[in-house]
């Protein structure tokens, strides 16, 4: 890998890595296991998104195709979170 390659990869990675952090930290800090759960969910999501747009390079791919991938992954979050607090208990 090149200098420059390794270079762009450290920013997101270093998100990555923040965002892991945070994941860790809400559990623990978050009184209410609904809220903490979806916290790490969003987190999640956009640790998804940094991964796909950044490390598959689907930030280069044309307009209608990373806007589907963006909608996408919008879509499964909203419907797992929604399919979460829909769901008594």
């Amino acid at each position: 890998m090149s200098d420059a390659r390794r270079l762009a990869a450290t920013g997101p990675w270093l998100a990555l890595m923040a965002a892991t952090l945070a994941s860790f930290a809400a559990a623990e800090a978050v009184g209410a296991a609904r809220l903490a759960t979806s916290v790490v969910m969003l987190i999640a999501s956009f640790k998804v998104r940094l991964v796909v747009m950044h490390f598959m390079e689907a930030s280069w791919a044309a307009g209608p195709w990373r806007w589907a991938l963006e909608a996408w992954i919008a879509a499964v979050t909203l419907l797992i979170l929604g399919g979460y607090w829909l769901t008594p208990g």
